[in-house]
């Protein structure tokens, strides 16, 4: 399993509810659009004031090829440009790696 996972602070001018209030409203459903997408989650802080980063997403896709196609399409483009409306693309870490559930 290939994932992006993506942690965020929010853009200086939201407040928490309005970066999640947006977040859920209009960037999920976008993301939900990416061809192969298996999975997705999006975790905020339960106290925002006790972590570096205001959310995490985790997109996950059947493999290496799969995630390459969805970030090769419209909605991924999209996606990346609606990021700037909630988020500060300054300090986006972005890792792309394999995930292997443990419990399994």
């Amino acid at each position: 399993m290939r994932e992006l996972t993506v942690a965020f602070e929010k853009r200086d001018d939201l407040t928490t509810a309005e970066l999640r209030d947006y977040y859920h409203e209009t960037h999920a459903p976008l993301v939900s659009e990416l061809p192969n997408l298996v999975g997705y989650e999006v975790t905020f802080p339960a106290d925002p004031d006790q972590s570096p980063y205001d959310g995490v997403a985790r997109l996950r896709f059947p493999d290496a090829d799969a995630m390459s196609e969805a970030m090769a399409t419209e909605v991924a483009t999209e996606m990346q440009a609606d990021a700037t409306a909630f988020a500060d693309t300054e300090t986006m870490v972005q890792v792309v790696g394999e995930t292997t559930d443990l419990l399994e």
